[in-house]
């Protein structure tokens, strides 16, 4: 049975329980709780109840408890604003209610999943990690904090074990393992155990509590044979129970579906996906966001697509990139477009866009490649150089014209101080951020739209002063107390901005170009420093040529160059964070332009015509405020 027949199997069963991970907190407060507890009842409860009898008065007397708990926190979660018919209030208060008349405990687990799922969807809760958990972290985590009461091998041997009332559980025993999943144990793991010595290990970090949750469910596996490799999604594996995988490998036709659930939770979790694995997963993810759309469930497909996007290709974008450049930003729009049909309820262009990602996601897998590494380093070097010397060039060459050669000193500050931040950056994405899909994309947008603004005002005050008489007359009235050390800081700032945000998307593409020529680094390296000296030669050209410039054309044409990159960088921030689900698309018919972050989306486009609209009318009363001031100098009659 191939890889993809596998996933497909664990795909189908996300009618039953949907995968979520969406941007949003780690933390999701009361919802969270209340999945915690949902799983926690959802699998203990026949501990305490069985045929209507109470086994445990103890455990049954817990049930009631945390049935309570749950209660108040959807109550808490869902706010003031919902009444008496909302969804998950009525499934929390049937679940409290089967609790109290000892239902059957299949009937209070699927009551616990249905409302589980219902959290989940309408809270955006993260269900998954944004990166594979590190078995070294992890098991260096348990020894620490965790093997004292749940013992080296997780057989609740421990030497506090002996001492705690209720005991520890044991990670080895067949029948609890059933039930667990990374997801119910991260939770555990978040907010502890009422009434037991199982605290709270919040103060880990998210990365920490992810890996250690995986960790148990390792311990659980380990010792039993692993062979061959099966094609499970790390957020499927995340926010599987050991008994929904075997069901799903049964169901695929898997020969012998307990080894390979072994070698999912002992190997699979903490290995990183191959680029043609995850694009495999990538596809089969969108045909299911498209079936789920077409069973009416459009917040469920729309929240897969982002975790598809966010959970599986966005972390292979820079290698991608370096491959077939084109073809990925097809991708990405193909996305975009895919979300815009879930929210207009358009099934024929959903379908429509997911044959075309189908298509574009075949022809990246089979490994075409468009550039030689010497030339696609060439390229990628000579763009963002460029894009960065526009800038510094320009600071510099005003600085000059006004005659403050000292200030140029701060210009250079910022630029310089921008090449260790990329060789920090060098660092640390090899080690976090190519896997970290989420962060990446939010600190993207983040560098863009500071950028943004600093060029924006830098603009705004340069077109103000664009007529060159005006120019002389403020340079005669204190040039000395206009360009005080805040605005050289400001200067140095934004010189220093606009060389790391280049240098950083140059790392990333840099590393995947390594990664994508084996044995030909040479080759990556030689088209990058030819790429740096075509840099270095245009911003000589442009600091003699625009030097010569008359006073007036020159600043006109240096504001028009920060307002164009203001527009670039804002359009790049809002697209990032639009593509990343933290903004609702808004498509729009406008034609769309990449290399100047212009995309077809209202919100990117009103920002965008908000700069425009601002320095026009700055550039307009500019011009016109000569005239009125002749005017106002005219005698009277």
């Amino acid at each position: 049975m191939g890889a993809l027949a596998v996933f497909a199997a664990l795909a189908a069963s996300c009618a039953r329980r949907p995968v979520a991970v969406a941007p949003g907190p780690s933390d999701g407060g009361d919802a969270q709780r209340l999945v915690t507890l949902l799983d926690y009842v959802g699998s203990d409860y026949a501990r305490a109840v069985r045929g209507g009898v109470v086994l445990s008065a103890d455990e049954y007397d817990e049930q009631l408890k945390f049935a309570a708990d749950m209660r108040a926190l959807a109550a808490s979660a869902v706010g003031t604003a919902a009444g008496p018919n909302d969804t998950l209030l009525r499934g929390v208060d049937g679940i409290d209610a089967a609790v109290r008349a000892r239902a059957d405990p299949a009937e209070v687990a699927r009551a616990c999943r249905s409302a589980r799922e219902e959290a989940v969807s309408r809270f955006g809760l993260r269900t998954a990690p944004t990166e594979t958990p590190s078995l070294d972290e992890a098991r260096a985590l348990y020894a620490r904090s965790c093997a004292i009461c749940h013992g080296r091998g997780g057989d609740a041997r421990g030497p506090e074990a002996a001492h705690l009332d209720p005991p520890p559980p044991s990670f080895r025993d067949p029948a609890r393992l059933l039930a667990l999943s990374p997801y119910r144990v991260y939770n555990t793991l978040t907010f502890g155990v009422p009434g037991t010595a199982m605290a709270s290990f919040e103060s880990l970090s998210t990365t920490e509590r992810w890996a250690l949750a995986f960790y148990v469910l390792r311990l659980g596996h380990e010792g039993e044979p692993a062979p061959g490799p099966v094609a499970v999604s790390l957020a499927e594996q995340a926010t599987r129970t050991d008994a929904e995988i075997l069901d799903a490998l049964r169901a695929a036709g898997v020969r012998a579906p307990r080894p390979a659930l072994a070698y999912l939770r002992t190997e699979a979790a903490f290995q990183e996906p191959s680029p043609a694995v995850a694009l495999e997963r990538t596809r089969a993810m969108l045909r299911r966001a498209v079936a789920l759309f077409e069973e009416g469930r459009a917040r469920e497909a729309d929240r897969l697509v982002l975790d598809t996007y966010l959970g599986e290709f966005e972390p292979l974008e820079p290698r991608l990139r370096a491959r077939d450049g084109p073809a990925t930003t097809a991708v990405e729009a193909g996305i975009r477009e895919l979300r815009v049909a879930f929210g207009r309820g358009d099934a024929h262009a959903a379908r429509a866009a997911e044959r075309d990602l189908d298509t574009l996601l075949d022809g990246l897998a089979g490994g075409r490649r468009t550039v030689v590494p010497a030339l696609a380093a060439f390229l990628i070097y000579v763009r963002e150089g460029t894009e960065a010397a526009l800038l510094v060039g320009a600071l510099l060459a005003g600085v000059r014209r006004l005659g403050r050669d000292e200030a140029r000193r701060y210009v250079h500050a910022g630029w310089l101080a921008a090449l260790p931040a990329g060789v920090l950056t060098w660092w640390v994405t090899g080690r976090l951020l190519a896997v970290r899909a989420y962060d990446r994309e939010l600190s993207e947008a983040l560098i863009a739209l500071v950028a943004a603004a600093v060029l924006f005002s830098m603009s705004f005050w340069m077109i103000s002063r664009v007529e060159s008489r005006r120019w002389t007359g403020y340079l005669r009235k204190g040039l000395e107390e206009s360009l005080t050390r805040r605005n050289l800081a400001l200067i140095a700032g934004l010189s220093f901005l606009a060389a790391y945000r280049e240098a950083a998307e140059t790392v990333l593409f840099t590393q995947a170009l390594l990664l994508e020529s084996p044995g030909r680094p040479m080759e990556v390296w030689a088209g990058a420093a030819a790429g740096l000296a075509t840099v270095v030669a245009l911003a000589f050209l442009m600091s003699r040529t625009v030097v010569r410039l008359p006073l007036g054309p020159f600043f006109a044409v240096s504001s028009l160059l920060m307002c164009g990159l203001a527009i670039s960088f804002a359009g790049a921030g809002i697209y990032e964070l639009v593509s990343a689900g933290y903004l609702r698309p808004r498509p729009v018919p406008f034609p769309e332009v990449p290399w100047m972050g212009i995309h077809p989306d209202l919100t990117g486009l009103a920002v965008q015509l908000t700069i425009v609209s601002v320095v026009a009318v700055a550039a307009v009363v500019s011009l016109r405020r000569p005239a009125a001031e002749a005017r106002a100098r005219r005698p009277p009659r």
